[in-house]
């Protein structure tokens, strides 16, 4: 058996090369999964009286039922390439728009006792207002119901009706008043 001796010269270019062909791995396998993710087709989604969700395409083409499962939606909302829809004591987070009560590549961001009254992108978050006063403000999308990075922005005890974005201030409107 014949055991390769190595100059410290010659094993320092043996580790750099190593190092780079590693880093360039990562990068490659970095590109390659972020441009696999899908994203929500452009255009707007609503919620029907009916429970069904309809998906209006920016083109300007029909409107197209995606939701007619058992569970009814209480909000929806778009963020970062995804879509979020809430039901009551759940809410998953759609990447493609498609599944959007769970299943295939729609996973659950929220499991518990409250339901969402109101759901809105603002200030590169996501702020959710459950019944009973408490607005959660996500910039990752995840965790809205508190966790990780999402905070509690208003405890209550006031519930919330309806909150928009208006120059990227969040505008809430309680029962019985509005606050800026």
């Amino acid at each position: 058996m014949k055991i390769a001796t190595f100059s410290s010269k010659q094993f320092s270019k043996a580790i750099a090369t190593g190092l780079t062909l590693a880093a360039v791995i990562a990068a490659l396998y970095s590109v390659s999964l972020s441009s696999a993710q899908a994203q929500a087709p452009n255009g707007r989604y609503e919620v029907r009286s009916n429970g069904q969700i309809f998906f209006y395409p920016a083109n300007g083409t029909n409107p197209v039922v995606v939701y007619n499962g058992s569970g009814r939606a209480v909000a929806i909302t778009q963020y970062n390439g995804a879509v979020y829809t809430a039901f009551p004591g759940y809410i998953y987070r759609s990447p493609d728009g498609q599944d959007l009560g769970g299943g295939r590549r729609t996973e659950l961001v929220y499991k518990g006792s409250g339901t969402v009254n109101v759901m809105i992108v603002c200030q590169n978050a996501i702020f959710t207002a459950f019944r009973g006063g408490r607005i959660y403000r996500s910039p990752d999308g995840r965790d809205l119901g508190g966790g990780r990075t999402t905070g509690l922005v208003y405890g209550g005890p006031v519930e919330v009706n309806r909150m928009q974005c208006v120059n990227g201030n969040v505008v809430t409107s309680f029962v019985g008043s509005a606050f800026m």
